[in-house]
């Protein structure tokens, strides 16, 4: 009976520290319109999703995540990624050279 509680004790300590996480996580920082300039750069969607790397970024620090290539423009990418600390799909616009392909030998699970 008190290991069911120690179990218990121990999920909700998780749970607080998920909560706090997801609280004080800093907001994830994608390109503005402003920077995409859409008028003069019209995206165009890749007819399938294509594995990537891609950096995002917040206030203060970068990650690399792996990520899908959904559309272009000449000098961006958009993206459609799980973001990491928070395990929620996210999609936003990155800087093209802030992408990589991933290696078609590589598995969908980065191993």
């Amino acid at each position: 009976m008190g290991e069911n509680k120690k179990h218990a004790a121990y999920y909700a300590k998780r749970m607080d520290e998920r909560i706090e996480e997801f609280v004080m996580r800093e907001e994830l920082i994608m390109l503005t319109a402003a920077e995409l300039d859409v008028e003069n750069c019209r995206p165009t969607d890749f007819s399938e999703p294509r594995r990537v790397y891609a950096w995002v970024r917040y206030p203060s620090k970068a990650i690399r995540v792996q990520a899908h290539a959904i559309a272009y423009t000449r000098t961006a990418v958009k993206i459609r990624f799980l973001e990491p600390l928070i395990k929620i799909q996210r999609e936003g616009w990155v800087w093209l050279n802030a992408v990589t392909p991933a290696d078609p030998a590589e598995s969908a699970d980065g191993s």
